[in-house]
């Protein structure tokens, strides 16, 4: 359970990173560039509304297995 909820945590970094920024490496260092993105289309919002649901699905799965 520890496992699946470290990997929701990451799956959702990853949706809602992934959808604003791009890594680009510049003279040996990486550098975050912000994407220049439509917010108000339909595609947009499901992808940052599926990594916060993945973040609250691990993060309740993480405190699921230190409970029980």
């Amino acid at each position: 359970m520890l496992l699946m909820g470290i990997l929701f945590l990451i799956l959702g970094l990853f949706f809602i990173l992934g959808e604003n920024y791009k890594v680009k490496r510049e003279n040996e260092e990486i550098t975050f560039v912000e994407k220049d993105v439509d917010r108000n289309s339909g595609f947009f919002k499901y992808k940052i509304f599926l990594g916060i649901l993945s973040i609250v699905l691990g993060v309740f799965s993480i405190i699921n297995h230190i409970v029980y």
